[in-house]
């Protein structure tokens, strides 16, 4: 059966469709050491047969949001543009009666190319593949959206070793704190292993965890009058269980899960006059004469996206393709030079994705 268009004289317009490799590129380390990545994958013109078209223009732009909690300013620029993909020999195939042209694309991201980044609701930096025929039919028009993810380099070796803290609370708790290193993959494990000693068997240590502090941080150079944004949110926590046969001493040594949804946890970033910054706070409840005093020590994390588990274009963490692993723990204890594996039994369901996300920042 025709369709009403076609009784009327209109011929369905093309379509477009992207098909990246990856809707994401990994860039490594920074300014003149940094290295890029190719983006590659195909991109086709379905077009109705006897429809003349010439065909098709592809770019990569980016668009900067800066709202700082102000009026919002907004960039938009483009990254690459390339040649047109021109209609110029026999179609590859025919799908439902339309003639199908596919070409092959690539472009290699310069590594000083500032990665994508989401913060608060008014500070963003996206990219995405746009295509659209040459004759400029808007109804034509599809884009894809494309993240460009920064990973430290393997050369970093300060982020490889162990973080320690250590001190007295009120001269009457010894802590002891160690984190396996400091950078740590995002929606992956942290690990501790830490120590409580009491001084003074008239304190009680009624309850102790761990949460992750995130802060974001965001000012503007051009308007030196204006104030700049200063939030926090913390973001997951995780009680220690307490040892009530001893009241001397505690310790835990464990692996501290992270969130595998991205906006309930992100990773550090630091350009375009914002930053995110990570701290693992342990907290400690002391019962001191009847009374209870909460007690703190931090410890400066890095969260980083690991090419183990990606995240795409969409913002979801890529789980294809991703076996499984007996030794997730162990993988993990090596640090940036041995990415973690992830287990597919660990993946959170697809109702728990779309949970409650944590509170907003405070400021």
């Amino acid at each position: 059966m025709r369709s009403i268009f076609t009784c009327l004289g209109y011929s369905s317009p093309s379509k477009i469709r992207i098909r990246p490799s990856n809707d994401y590129v990994f860039l490594s380390g920074y300014g003149e050491d940094a290295r890029g990545e190719y983006l590659r994958g195909t991109v086709a013109l379905y077009q109705p047969k006897g429809t003349p078209c010439r065909g098709i223009q592809m770019k990569l732009v980016g668009r900067i949001l800066r709202g700082h909690h102000g009026p919002s300013q907004t960039e938009d620029f483009t990254v690459h543009q390339w040649k047109p993909f021109l209609v110029d020999t026999q179609p590859n195939s025919t799908s439902r009666g339309r003639d199908v042209y596919e070409w092959p694309f690539e472009f290699l991201v310069p590594g000083n190319q500032q990665e994508s980044f989401t913060g608060c609701n008014q500070c963003s930096i996206t990219y995405r593949l746009e295509a659209s025929p040459l004759e400029g039919h808007t109804e034509s028009r599809t884009y894809v959206p494309i993240r460009l993810i920064r990973c430290p380099p393997t050369s970093s070796y300060e982020l490889m070793d162990p973080l320690t803290a250590h001190g007295k609370w009120a001269g009457k708790i010894e802590y002891n704190i160690s984190v396996g290193h400091q950078a740590i993959a995002l929606g992956g494990f942290i690990p501790i292993d830490t120590q409580l000693v009491n001084l003074d068997p008239e304190v009680k240590i009624v309850r102790a965890r761990f949460y992750l502090l995130e802060t974001h941080t965001a000012s503007n150079k051009e308007s030196p009058d204006s104030q700049a944004y200063y939030g926090q949110r913390q973001v997951p926590e995780w009680s220690l269980e307490l040892d009530k046969g001893d009241s001397c001493r505690q310790e835990w040594s464990q692996y501290l899960d992270l969130p595998r949804v991205l906006r309930q946890c992100l990773p550090d970033f630091n350009g375009c006059e914002s930053s995110i910054t990570h701290t693992l706070q342990f907290s400690v409840t002391l019962l001191d004469d009847g009374l209870e005093s909460e007690y703190e020590a931090s410890v400066p994390v890095v969260l980083f996206v690991s090419p183990e588990l990606p995240i795409t274009g969409w913002g979801f963490f890529d789980r294809s393709d991703k076996t499984g692993t007996k030794e997730v723990e162990a993988a993990l204890a090596e640090g940036i030079q041995t990415p973690p594996e992830y287990c597919k039994g660990q993946y959170l369901s697809e109702d728990e994705e779309c949970g409650s996300p944590p509170p907003a920042y405070t400021f």
